[in-house]
């Protein structure tokens, strides 16, 4: 299912009270392409039946526009709790880690090393409140429709 929601006011730029891990705003444009992203499937998330931060496709883009266009072409694999983190595609892509409070969670922080030690580019992005900078090359503090917005401003560069 997909939610089409209003337009989100992007004059408020919320990408402003991000955290970036040194070296992360300069290697920005390696993601802008391809890329394969993976959705730490938490329970919180799958309790609520749709995701809050979800994949960053439609929700939280303007249907019709050039960041949507973009990012909804990319891959996603979920991954789980109960998934073996070294299941993990390697790949040539760059890849998107799209989580929410990254290190709380023992198997998402295997997930995060798994993909960090056989994927060439990986940015790993915090989407939750309390991100550790361990496992967090962006922390966004909010995963409502603005910080995702303005996320996908920074992925997409449009």
């Amino acid at each position: 299912m997909t939610l089409l929601a209003d337009a989100v006011d992007l004059d408020l730029d919320a990408s402003r009270g991000f955290r970036f891990a040194p070296g992360v705003r300069e290697a920005l444009t390696a993601f802008r392409g391809r890329c394969t992203v993976v959705r730490l499937a938490t329970l919180d998330n799958d309790v609520l039946g749709v995701p809050r931060w979800y994949t960053l496709q439609e929700a939280w883009a303007e249907p019709g526009s050039d960041a949507a266009a973009s990012w909804s072409g990319n891959p996603v694999v979920a991954v789980g709790p109960s998934d073996d983190p070294e299941l993990v595609l390697a790949t040539a892509t760059p890849v998107v880690v799209v989580g929410a409070d990254n290190a709380a969670s023992r198997w998402t922080r295997q997930v995060v090393d798994a993909v960090r030690a056989t994927c060439r580019s990986v940015l790993v992005v915090d989407m939750g409140e309390r991100p550790d900078p361990s496992y967090a090359d962006i922390a966004t503090y909010g995963h409502d429709r603005r910080h995702g917005a303005a996320l996908l401003g920074l992925l997409t560069g449009c």
